[in-house]
């Protein structure tokens, strides 16, 4: 009677033991999950910055080369000389440079302001097309998620009891986890 009471006990605590495993593990799988999805998100947030910011940039450069031009060009190099040359003495003789009449400034202003008309009252799909990523950061992206999908099945669980770590089983699950890292198992 007493084999048959201590049995049960023992299944009842392996069972108990197998259900604090599985559920560990699966609270393990979703953290896993849930960060990978942050990560992935922080990285697009991070690359739709950047090339809101590169298309920024590409209007100041193009606008600030329409300057350059401007200046460099023999019909209008004279006249823009002359009113720089007289915004200056004005601002010499009050003190204080205001540019006034600066030629540039307001060439540069409505060459950005037509750069960015076509910005201003862009749709929701417009606005997420222009600042979409492109095929090499999405791969980038991608590759970067399954990296960290193989480093989570390649790691063998933590488990700290010696019996178990030398059960052939487990040896056995532990050698197939380590082929996943050197590639013969795809994830």
């Amino acid at each position: 009677m007493e084999y048959v009471r201590l049995n049960s006990e023992y299944d009842y605590v392996k069972k108990r033991a197998l259900i604090n495993y599985l559920t560990n593990e699966k609270l393990n799988l979703e953290q896993h999950f849930h960060g990978r999805v942050n990560n992935m998100l922080k990285v697009i947030q991070n690359y739709e910055n950047q090339n809101l910011r590169n298309h920024l940039r590409e209007i100041a450069v193009g606008s600030f080369e329409r300057v350059q031009q401007a200046i460099k060009d023999p019909a209008t190099k004279e006249q823009v000389q002359k009113a720089a040359f007289q915004s200056a003495l004005q601002g010499i003789s009050s003190g204080l440079m205001k540019y006034e009449n600066d030629p540039l400034l307001p060439l540069l202003q409505s060459e950005m302001q037509s750069r960015i008309a076509h910005l201003k009252g862009l749709s929701a799909a417009e606005e997420s097309k222009l600042l979409s990523l492109t095929a090499e950061q999405r791969r980038f992206v991608a590759d970067q998620d399954r990296k960290a999908k193989i480093e989570y099945l390649g790691a063998v669980p933590n488990i700290n009891n010696p019996g178990i770590k030398s059960h052939e089983k487990y040896r056995n699950f532990s050698d197939m986890v380590h082929n996943i890292n050197r590639g013969d198992i795809k994830a």
